[in-house]
């Protein structure tokens, strides 16, 4: 596993590796019972078979020595062949089965992630700490070694290890020293391999950067919008030569990479030699003094091949359990934080209820708030209450704090100091769920999905749509009429990239699509911020008309970038700085002469003159976009 591009290949984290390991297990016996004991009992058919082995040059040399009639020479090879021919099958279904169910049993993992990053509270989701735990979650669910190896390595690792122990106490027969010495060989081995893997794993940082870069131009080089500028500025052979240095220096780093595991090998070999020179020597030398015969020659000489062989493997297997712990430990670390501030408390569901019958009051007292790590507060001290049914328009430059005081009032922010009032109650005192049904919010970056236009705007699955409430909604956002236009009505797919006869939009047709949803919770708080910023003045203009007919009887915040849009608002606020520096109706905030007007006459200068170059272009003969 890896995490900010370094190799983990030791236990770190909140949870033992003991711990850890229970996890998986009880995790796995919960949702992938077959495929639990196929990994208990899949070292069985394997020992069964490596002891098989052994046995059987040994049986062979001793039924020849001892000229044992053919029938039962014949019968205890046949016998032998077809035990390990039984258990070869056998291990080869299982290490099958185990293979494929290691994808299925991550898969158990990627929900419950999804649920978690739909459920924390929003400002979470913008922490550093948690983007850093999300990140590691998703690489060992998505990415990671450590659930494969956690399904197939640790009972091979078990299955290479207990055979090892009983060669190891079969060689002790014949000598202590042949098992210190094809143990010191193995230790040897596994050192080299660690030594060989930590040189990779710090050098992955490096590697993981040259990857990232191509896979940064291969994007670029592949990206239809790019492919007009590659043509047009002949970027085609400087992107190629980057391509080509960065693969090269990747190349380079890795040669040294394989260096080290080539120096590995070596030495793996040469202990193999070594090792093995020495106990044909030994045993040859018991043969000749009458202290072995041929048989046992054969036998202990493949005990301690087998010793050492299974000895490696079962301890590089065990090399993984740094890493399958590391797994489970940042997937737990990531799924067990909490989700949301205030626990369990919730506000009685009648209460709730009652809410949802009238517009809202919203009420902030000396809010304050600062971004984590920053010092400069973006709301700073602010005093406002907004009346129930009232309109209510927040404007101000870029920067001024509009969209961070929606987040508040929403509820995806805690004020650092203050409290802000929904109907008198401080928010934090809601269940989530709770407020969040008392608010309906249209954003400038909405989300339309690739289902039905139906289930777009209800957000739920057709028989659980109020159709009444359904057609109120559109009538209400004037959208039904093109509703009634579509080919399928409410059955109508969107998203073109997925479904191939799905319906599209103009830009004023999403927007009265998204108030149709907005309007169909029927909250008794509607906010709109700058959802209608990629469309020009006019069209705003009219739109911002049809949500100042269709939200009455509710309370309703508009933040609006064009000054002109807001003017049926009941009250108008202009934010500087993180504080209110003019409040208002249009009319007397333009008598009044002060920085909103200036703001408004700056504006609408800026659209006569758009407007003027618009008319000499028609006249011109141009051709000319009225959303430009």
């Amino acid at each position: 596993m890896f995490h900010n591009n370094a190799r983990i290949e030791k236990s770190a984290g909140k949870y033992s590796v003991a711990s850890n390991l229970l996890y998986h297990f009880k995790n796995l016996l919960r949702w992938e019972p077959g495929l639990f004991w196929a990994g208990m009992l899949l070292p069985i058919p394997m020992v069964l078979s490596n002891m098989a082995g052994n046995y059987l040059p040994a049986l062979i040399v001793r039924g020849l020595e001892e000229k044992w009639a053919f029938g039962p020479y014949l019968t205890g090879i046949a016998l032998l062949l077809a035990g390990m021919w039984i258990c070869n099958v056998l291990f080869g279904l299982g290490e099958v089965y185990c293979e494929e169910g290691r994808v299925l049993y991550s898969r158990h993992y990627m929900m419950p992630y999804i649920e978690k990053r739909m459920s924390v509270d929003y400002d979470k989701l913008e922490e550093k700490r948690f983007q850093d735990n999300s990140g590691i979650a998703y690489n060992a669910i998505f990415n990671g070694r450590g659930l494969r190896q956690a399904i197939y390595n640790l009972p091979m690792s078990i299955a290479h290890l207990v055979p090892a122990v009983v060669y190891g106490i079969l060689l002790t027969r014949i000598s202590i020293w042949i098992l210190v010495l094809v143990c010191a060989s193995a230790y040897i081995q596994i050192k080299m391999l660690a030594w060989a893997r930590k040189k990779h794993s710090a050098e992955q940082p490096v590697l993981s950067d040259y990857a990232k870069k191509m896979e940064y131009l291969t994007t670029q080089t592949t990206d239809p919008p790019a492919g007009k500028d590659i043509r047009l500025y002949h970027m085609a052979e400087w992107l190629m030569s980057r391509y080509e240095k960065t693969l090269d220096a990747m190349n380079k780093k890795f040669e040294e990479v394989h260096i080290w595991y080539f120096r590995r090998g070596l030495t793996d070999a040469a202990l193999d030699l070594l090792r093995n020179g020495i106990v044909y020597l030994y045993l040859i030398y018991l043969v000749t003094q009458g202290t072995l015969s041929v048989s046992e020659f054969v036998l202990y000489f493949g005990f301690c091949n087998s010793f050492a062989s299974l000895s490696f493997v079962g301890l590089r297997e065990m090399l993984h359990i740094g890493i399958i712990s590391n797994t489970f430990n940042g997937i737990r670390e990531f799924l067990e934080a909490p989700d949301h501030r205030n626990g369990d408390e919730r506000l009685a569901d009648a209460q709730i209820a009652d809410f949802r019958k009238k517009a809202a009051t919203v009420e902030l007292r000396d809010v304050s708030f600062t971004y984590p790590g920053s010092e400069q507060p973006i709301i700073s001290h602010m005093n406002l209450k907004i009346t129930e049914g009232e309109k209510l328009a927040i404007i101000g430059l870029n920067g001024a704090g509009k969209t961070t005081l929606v987040k508040l009032i929403c509820g995806f922010y805690q004020p650092t100091e203050g409290e802000i009032l929904f109907n008198g109650i401080n928010v934090e005192r809601f269940e989530r769920r709770q407020y969040y049904s008392l608010i309906s919010v249209l954003f400038q970056d909405y989300v339309l999905l690739p289902v039905t236009v139906r289930e777009n705007i209800s957000s739920l699955p057709p028989d659980r749509t109020d159709e009444e409430a359904l057609v109120r909604a559109m009538k209400r956002a004037d959208f039904l009429e093109r509703y009634e236009r579509l080919p399928d009505k409410g059955d109508s797919l969107l998203g073109r990239e997925i479904n191939e006869n799905a319906v599209d939009f103009s830009g004023g047709e999403r927007q009265k699509l998204l108030l149709s949803r907005a309007l169909y919770k029927e909250a008794p708080l509607l906010i709109l911020d700058e959802p209608t910023a990629a469309l020009d003045p006019i069209s705003e203009n009219e739109i911002y008309m049809k949500y100042g007919e269709a939200t009455a009887g509710r309370t309703s915040v508009y933040i609006s970038h064009r000054l002109s849009s807001t003017r049926f608002c009941d009250r108008i606020i202009l934010l500087e700085d993180g504080q209110i520096a003019e409040s208002g109706t249009h009319d007397s905030l333009m008598a009044a002469n002060g920085k909103y007007a200036n703001l408004y006459e700056l504006q609408s200068q800026y659209y006569r003159d758009e407007e003027k170059e618009k008319q000499r272009r028609r006249d011109m003969g141009e051709e000319v976009c009225e959303n430009e």
